[in-house]
């Protein structure tokens, strides 16, 4: 039994390390440099003392909420949006971000409307953000745990009616475990993949081909949303939602 035990305790630990992603989240003192010159209204100085922070290699949700208000409070539409989607990227269920972001987008010019069902998109996207990867990982492990402990609960029983309960319960519970897999590792996936980003300038041009010589098909404005086909230092192949396709300089865009 005790042997059993450890392997188990193995397991476990295996697992937290194979899928547990700490988000470690940079705390920024109220008596910082950024946080000073946002209280007095220095929006500039804080944008400039929030980017050499990330310069520095710190990262977390609330650096990236912090520098998405700073822009916005300086009146910079499309990279407030860019930072709060990249705080929404790191914290997908944080209420402060999802209510920012909300409001930045509704200041918008572009309307672009989607040829794929929304409800489709929002249910999908909705269960692989249910809850953070960390979240993912400890819910795949307590199932794991349960279906192993129901099935021990089988082999070990004499009542017939405990060994059928117990079989249903550890079937039920390992069915979870590989569905909590899979929706974590979609998580990770959504995290790690870069296919979208946000128009950074006032106005960018949408060319045919990746070159200036090329004709401009439409223009888009900062802030909106676009899917990423293909980018290179130089040039970003966008889709947007409506189907239309182009080519934009990938220093007019923010991907992420």
């Amino acid at each position: 039994m005790k042997q059993m035990k450890y392997i188990l305790l193995f397991n476990v630990l295996l697992f937290a390390s194979m899928f547990s992603f700490a988000n470690r989240d940079l705390e920024i003192k109220a008596e910082s440099p950024a946080e000073k010159a946002y209280e007095v209204k220095k929006y500039k100085e804080a944008i400039l003392a929030y980017e050499t922070i990330l310069k520095e290699g710190l990262t977390s949700y609330k650096l990236y909420y912090n520098l998405g208000n700073a822009y916005f409070k300086n009146n910079e539409l499309g990279k407030a949006i860019y930072n709060y989607e990249l705080a929404n990227k790191l914290q997908p269920n944080n209420k402060d971000v999802k209510t920012n972001l909300k409001i930045a987008n509704e200041k918008t010019v572009d309307k672009i409307e989607s040829k794929e069902n929304f409800f489709i998109v929002a249910i999908k996207s909705g269960l692989v953000n249910a809850l953070s990867t960390n979240g993912w990982a400890w819910f795949s492990i307590f199932s794991l745990i349960g279906a192993l402990a129901f099935a021990f609960l089988f082999f070990t029983a004499s009542q017939i009616a405990l060994k059928r309960i117990s079989f249903f319960l550890s079937g039920i519970s390992f069915v979870v475990f590989i569905l909590s897999m899979v929706m974590g590792y979609a998580a990770i996936e959504d995290k790690q993949v870069t296919n979208f980003a946000i128009i950074l300038n006032r106005e960018s041009k949408i060319h045919e081909e990746p070159a200036n010589s090329s004709n401009s098909k439409f223009k888009l404005h900062e802030g909106t949303k676009v899917s990423v086909l293909e980018s290179n230092p130089d040039w970003t192949n966008i889709k947007l939602e409506n189907g239309n396709e182009g080519w934009v300089k990938t220093t007019d865009v923010g991907l992420f």
